[in-house]
């Protein structure tokens, strides 16, 4: 118990001045002596007021014909938006509100809650070709999405586009050009000028052209090649990232055709002068082709015509064949073996440890950002973690997801594409909408608890010519739903003590949390005294050290039930309160009741995505327009428009109408928002050097004394005692262990955001 003297004060004269503050767990029973040291007569007031401010809340409410608010606000229990960034943080169940922080530093507060973020994920989707690139180890330090990729040996640079699943990044490597005339390759023995590099693939025939290295044409020291393009009659094409080449030189082994007479295209049975050498599964040269041997019988060999991308052709009787060497196999346009590869943002870094032996699989995936449409920051994860009570939005208008539209299954990666046993799509909570690569194409899902708790994002396209389903398999992610995520923000109050700052830590549960860097968020923090749910105006009593509330800020509000939802609002000015001059009636215009609109469009800077009307048309096209939900940053000078298209599309001019009155987001002493104050006495008289002495005056938990001097000559002493009271329970939000992320909630109290006084 506190006792004694409680507080004092010599005002200025003529100006409400808070005298005393009784905490929100006491009653104060106190006599205030009030001494005039003026030469002259002078009065004064003193009066009790049960808030310190009052806020106008965001979200819907009913004072002008709109639908209650459903915020809830108990008497005595806490509200914050003082906020800290933590690690490893709380699960829904295990942030107890009402525990009790205590830091290593001397810092002191009360859990509130965990901070769940609402706001809805947009990812901005693109389809890109890219491959895992190998490493050995571990990688130092960690890559930034999008940045650049450099190989310390060859010099040749990547894009990195996320990190595998078993050491391996995904990266993109641009192809080459199919006029380039030097490409990378992963390492140099074996290599001569003059060779040729054959790089058509057994399982991948859509690149058939041979280069051949030029004379001085293999830079040692960073693997480049300088070629000659088109080598052996065949075409140039852009040439991907990581194609196997077979490295091929002429041997010392030659003969000549001995037919009688033109090796005919088609004949596979070559007869030569000298067969020695030749055995089968060696390739030789005629002229621009290559074949392989398949068997030999005497001078005549058994062949395969028009290999690795050259043509069948005639050859004429007597031209050389020649024995070509294999040298090995290689990945062009690829990093070099074993160097080291640096991104040019974080510094981090790997060392591969491919090998060269197949060809490097260039993928077309779904990469994904979250900070626009040709951002350079797109990534690609095997896997994504959905949170509970979001909404994701895969947004596809990048002409990339052209033929690539986005759907989930649950039963199969591919969905319905899906071999040999097609799964199925998987439809509840998800909207698609446009077409993918189009304006306006996404697909959306809204995580619930009642959702599969595992899902496969999937691409059902039509690919080929013709077009035929499943060609666009292999694109997709996996996406597991969090039902009982971990949330590192928590809300606190009563804060005392030392400043929390970063490094600080505290114990709660058995578990150490460690504040982060900058996660510190000052913000008000205080008690509920009343909430009027018709005008969303919420009485409230600032804890000792706590700033005041300012239009702008966000809390929680206080349900009890167990397990509720809390939900997140906003202190807002410039709500809209009342209308006035609406359009005039239009005969054009379609009759009907157009529930629950968002505006078109506002002369002024107000917030049309939390601004809700309903409008009903009679038939003669007169508009009555109620509010439903006011917004916030209007003016009372802004008109605000709503297009025929949401009426009806009746052909009618727009609808407009101005905005009236708006609401100030805190108010601590405006007549007519709150009951007046209890005055105890009013203009009470008191003569010169005279000390007035007021017995029993109680001032209740949270409640303020005010007082008033008809001069700055009158000094006010608050003597007496605080007893503990239980007038302001807290009643915290209890929460079953079972239970995962009930709290968030977005501002706007369910259903469309309000409007009130």
């Amino acid at each position: 118990m506190t006792a004694g003297r409680l507080a004092a004060s010599n005002p200025s004269a003529t100006t409400n001045t808070v005298l005393y503050q009784a905490p929100i767990t006491a009653t104060a029973s106190t006599v205030v002596n009030v001494t005039n040291w003026d030469s002259g007569a002078g009065t004064y007031r003193m009066a009790l007021r049960d808030y310190d401010q009052v806020l106008h809340l965001d979200g819907q409410e009913s004072q002008n014909g709109g639908t209650k608010t459903t915020y809830q606000y108990q008497k005595g229990n806490p509200i914050s938006a003082y906020q800290l960034e933590i690690s490893p943080g709380y699960n829904y169940a295990d942030a107890l509100p009402g525990s009790n922080i205590d830091s290593t530093n001397g810092a002191k507060a009360k859990l509130l809650d965990i901070f769940k973020e609402i706001t809805d994920v947009t990812y901005y989707t693109q389809v890109q070709s890219i491959s895992e690139l190998s490493y050995g180890g571990v990688v130092s330090g960690t890559f930034q999405a999008g940045e650049t990729l450099t190989g310390a040996t060859s010099g040749l640079t990547a894009t990195f586009r996320g990190q595998g699943v078993a050491n391996s990044v995904w990266n993109f490597i641009p192809n080459v050009s199919n006029s380039a005339t030097s490409l990378q390759i992963s390492r140099n023995t074996g290599l001569a000028d003059g060779m040729y590099l054959t790089l058509t693939n057994a399982g991948d025939t859509s690149l058939t052209e041979i280069v051949s290295i030029d004379a001085s044409g293999i830079n040692t020291t960073t693997n480049e090649l300088t070629i000659t393009r088109s080598a052996l009659g065949t075409t140039a094409g852009e040439i991907p990232p990581g194609r196997l080449a077979t490295a091929w030189s002429a041997s010392g082994t030659v003969t000549a055709i001995d037919e009688g007479g033109t090796f005919a295209a088609a004949d596979t049975t070559l007869t030569v002068v000298n067969s020695t050498g030749f055995v089968t599964g060696s390739f030789i040269l005629i002229d621009n082709e290559i074949l392989e041997v398949t068997g030999v019988a005497g001078n005549d060999l058994t062949v395969t015509r028009g290999m690795v991308g050259t043509t069948d052709a005639n050859h004429n009787n007597a031209v050389n064949v020649t024995l070509l060497t294999n040298n090995g196999d290689y990945l062009v346009n690829y990093f070099t073996e074993g160097e080291d590869v640096t991104g040019n943002t974080s510094s981090a870094s790997i060392t591969l440890n491919f090998t060269s032996t197949a060809s490097v699989a260039n993928q077309n995936r779904f990469v994904l950002s979250t900070t626009g449409l040709n951002a350079t920051d797109h990534v690609f994860a095997d896997t994504y973690t959905l949170d509970v009570d979001r909404t994701y939005i895969f947004d596809q208008e990048h002409a990339s997801n052209t033929n690539y539209p986005m759907k989930f299954s649950s039963d199969n990666a591919e969905g319905t594409n899906g071999t040999p046993t097609p799964g199925t799509e998987y439809t509840q909570n998800i909207t698609k909408a446009g077409t993918a690569g189009s304006s306006g194409a996404f697909t959306k899902i809204d995580v619930a608890d009642s959702l599969t708790p595992s899902l496969f994002a999937y691409a059902d396209g039509l690919t080929g010519s013709p077009p035929v389903a499943g060609g666009t398999t292999g694109v997709g992610f996996t996406a597991n739903l969090d039902f009982n995520p971990t949330y590192t923000r928590i809300y606190v109050y009563d804060v005392s003590g030392e400043p929390f700052a970063a490094a600080d830590t505290f114990t709660i549960g058995g578990t150490t949390q460690t504040i982060q860097a900058n996660g510190v968020y000052a913000g008000p923090y205080g008690y509920v005294h009343d909430f009027n749910d018709v005008t969303n105006h919420l009485k409230v009593s600032l804890s000792p050290g706590s700033p005041a509330f300012t239009a702008g800020t966000v809390f929680y509000d206080t349900p009890t039930l167990t397990n509720a939802d809390r939900r997140r609002t906003e202190v807002v000015d410039g709500k809209i309160l009342t209308i006035n001059n609406v359009g005039a009636a239009d005969g054009s215009r379609a009759a009907g009741t157009y529930a629950n609109l968002t505006p078109s469009s506002t002369t002024g800077s107000g917030d049309l995505t939390t601004t809700r009307v309903t409008v009903v048309v009679d038939g003669s096209g007169a508009a009555t327009i109620t509010l439903v939900n006011g917004g916030k940053g209007h003016a009372g000078s802004d008109t605000i428009t709503i297009n025929d298209g949401l009426l009806g599309s009746g052909g009618g001019a727009a609808l407009t109408f101005d905005v009236a009155t708006i609401s100030t987001g805190v108010h601590t002493g405006t007549t007519g928002v709150y009951s007046a104050e209890d005055y105890i006495f009013y203009d009470k008289a008191i003569g010169s050097k005279v000390t007035d002495k007021n017995t029993s005056i109680v001032v209740g938990p949270g409640q303020n004394l005010l007082i008033y001097g008809s001069s700055a000559s009158q000094s006010f002493v608050v003597n007496g005692f605080e007893t503990e009271s239980s007038d302001y329970v807290e009643v915290p939000l209890n929460k079953d262990a079972n239970a995962g992320g009930a709290a968030g909630g977005a501002p706007g109290g369910g259903g469309a955001p309000g409007g009130g006084n």
